[in-house]
């Protein structure tokens, strides 16, 4: 029998039960759900494609391959902002060397006037006297000098507010970075001829010194000079590379990637020892004449000239103004600075401290100062000094410098005063001083493991003991006039000097050390200002103590020399005070080591528990302990929201999914019936 052909009713109940079973089938519905996946896949993964670059455009990734490519650029960056930091402390360590210098060849001329006049005798008296005031003057200048770096020992007090205030659009960084730099630049530049006026290094000074008499040749010269107004200068430009160094150190956390978070202060060591050692060795040699005479000028076939260097302060001044600010324009106009993502801020992640591996990770990171507010800063820090082990750790670091601060401050300056060049001094530097700090701390971390304090005690017995007695062999062997080129010369100059930097180095890596394994995570990067502001100001404060105590010991002119120009016995210990006050300050020294040498032992052997705050336990705190609490509300509820969102977002892109592959179904078998076709 010949089958009829299908009508239009049976054709369409025939599509009806096709696409019915299409739908309800176990075939049918494997192939829905491989197109249905393969859209929402493909979604999901230019959602992650989106987010990942997104992320990368925060530095936030989550897996890098150490070090990453971009943080070469940041290691450079940071390395030069540190460099910049420590251009005006290596000046400042020059202008002690200046002042020295000034005074000495102005009473040298004047002791050659007096000299002349009189006889053998008494012109040999009198030079001796005219020598004890310069070095008097020479020692009360400095001693004013030295209050122009303070501004690192206080720079606790407005760090929060560079934490706190700042534009959003210029960036949290720079909008400090950029303006402390460009005035400090302009400071440089335009104050150089300031420096150089006040301090008289632009005159010849052997001419007109025949009219002034010779014991009143080193008053002239101290009075000659506006110390006063050059610490000023010095002290504002210490107050601004203060404030660049807590922009800096904050901007490095964010800086570089998480990984390499840690480097940051590997950074900061290497620039500013550059900038140091650029401005003060360099500076030295620069501006020595024996120097610029004797290899300088020959090397660069320039004429010589007897009465200045190669480099003048005014002109160093400049030039590193200008580099400070071409950098500072170059960052600001092509270093964009990463803003931290609303995540890290709703989840309470500080870039100033990372997490610990306590179970709860929260209560570990810390606040700073941009979302507690500054008055809650204040009062943590407050707390934090308030704790018995942290007072104990005040009085170690306010007072373990004075025994050794001759050594520190004053040993170099004698020594160029007994004959040593300058460019001598500043070669000791870069050949002795820095390869040891780099050296030292390695060495130590396998000596002294995990005993910071006894490394730093050990140090410090040396420190008061062994470096003076060095030293005092060295300035006697300079003031003897003998020969500077023995080997037994050098080798004392040589040991002193070593010494002095491993002991240094020893305590400094043992002082950093023991911070870090101390510190409350939950207030990380303010603790650890507070106990380096206090370990500055420790450093401080004797260097201009000793000098006053040496310009005030040292016998006046009319101690010194009596009326009719004979050597006068006024003075009771004889003319120079170093070596009395080396030994006092030694026997001092070993004072310390009996009182508070057990208190450092005791110190190593408290529980992490004595250098916290008890957020919870005391009352003090219960404003942070409510706003960490709800920071962490606030944060679980964000989250919940989000994930809300995203979900209701999921099932509508299904559902739109699933309606456009219905609506294309359905047009492909209306469109082949209509044609007469059958479906596929």
């Amino acid at each position: 029998m010949k089958r009829r052909p299908p009508s239009m009713a049976q054709s369409k109940n025939h599509y009806s039960a096709t696409s019915a079973n299409g739908r309800s089938g176990i075939g049918g519905k494997d192939a829905r759900s491989k197109i249905t996946g393969s859209v929402n896949g493909s979604i999901l993964r230019r959602g992650e494609n989106q987010a990942a670059k997104k992320n990368s455009e925060l530095g936030l990734n989550e897996e890098s391959v150490p070090p990453p490519p971009s943080d070469k650029f940041n290691y450079a960056l940071l390395v030069v902002l540190y460099t910049l930091q420590g251009i005006p402390m290596g000046l400042s360590a020059s202008i002690p060397f200046l002042l020295q210098e000034k005074i000495q060849k102005m009473t040298a001329a004047a002791a050659a006037t007096a000299a002349a006049a009189v006889d053998a005798t008494t012109g040999g008296t009198t030079a001796s006297a005219i020598a004890a005031e310069a070095a008097r003057a020479s020692y009360n200048a400095n001693a004013i000098f030295a209050l122009c770096s303070w501004p690192f020992s206080l720079k606790l007090l407005w760090a929060p507010i560079v934490d706190a205030v700042y534009f959003k659009r210029f960036g949290r960084r720079k909008s400090w970075l950029v303006p402390v730099q460009t005035l400090a630049g302009l400071i440089m530049v335009g104050g150089s001829d300031f420096v150089e006026r006040e301090l008289g290094l632009g005159n010849v000074v052997t001419q007109g010194t025949e009219s002034v008499s010779g014991l009143d040749a080193a008053a002239a010269a101290a009075a000659s000079m506006n110390v006063q107004g050059v610490t000023a200068f010095f002290f504002v430009l210490y107050f601004l590379m203060a404030t660049q160094d807590i922009a800096v150190d904050g901007w490095a956390l964010t800086m570089l990637s998480k990984e390499n978070r840690g480097r940051g202060p590997i950074c900061n060591s290497i620039g500013q020892n550059i900038g140091y050692f650029l401005s003060f060795v360099g500076f030295l040699a620069l501006n020595d004449v024996e120097s610029a005479n004797t290899l300088w000028r020959p090397l660069l076939r320039l004429p010589q000239n007897p009465h200045k260097g190669l480099v003048s302060l005014k002109g160093f001044l400049r030039l590193m103004g200008s580099f400070m600010l071409v950098t500072t324009a170059v960052v600001a106009l092509f270093k964009r600075e990463i803003k931290e993502p609303p995540k890290i801020a709703e989840n309470n992640i500080s870039a100033r401290i990372g997490s610990t591996s306590d179970a709860d990770d929260d209560e570990d990171q810390e606040l700073d100062a941009s979302e507690i507010g500054l008055r809650e800063t204040y009062h943590r820090l407050w707390a934090v000094s308030q704790l018995p082990a942290v007072r104990w750790l005040f009085l170690v670091l306010a007072t373990y410098r004075l025994p050794v601060s001759l050594s520190d401050n004053v040993k170099f300056l004698k020594a160029v005063e007994y004959g040593l060049s300058k460019s001598t001094t500043a070669v000791l530097s870069p050949t002795i001083i820095l390869p040891l700090g780099i050296l030292v701390p390695i060495a130590a971390s396998k000596i002294w493991h995990m005993a910071p304090l006894t490394q730093f005690m050990r140090a410090y017995e040396w420190r008061v003991t062994l470096i003076p007695l060095l030293d005092i062999l060295m300035l006697r062997i300079l003031k003897s006039g003998q020969p500077h080129n023995t080997p037994f010369f050098w080798g004392t100059v040589i040991a002193s000097t070593a010494g002095q930097a491993i002991c240094n180095s020893l305590q400094f890596n043992a002082q950093m050390t023991f911070f870090a394994s101390r510190v409350d995570p939950a207030i990380g990067g303010s603790y650890m200002t507070l106990l380096n502001t206090m370990a500055n100001l420790g450093g401080t404060w004797p260097a201009s103590f000793v000098m006053k105590l040496l310009g005030w010991l040292t016998p006046s002119s009319a101690d010194s020399v009596a009326a009719d120009g004979s050597s006068s016995s006024s003075s009771w210990f004889g003319g120079d005070p170093y070596e009395l006050v080396q030994t006092i300050f030694s026997v001092l020294g070993i004072f310390w080591i009996l009182s508070l040498g057990p208190v450092v032992r005791r110190l190593a052997t408290l529980p992490s528990d004595a250098w916290r705050t008890k957020l919870l336990a005391d009352g003090d705190d219960d404003e942070t302990a409510k706003g960490r609490k709800n920071f962490k509300n606030a944060s679980k509820r964000s989250n919940a929201a989000r994930k809300r969102t995203n979900a209701k977002n999921s099932d509508t892109s299904n559902n739109r999914n699933s309606n456009g592959m219905n609506a294309m179904e359905s047009g492909r078998v209306e469109s082949s019936l209509l044609k007469g076709g059958k479906t596929k």
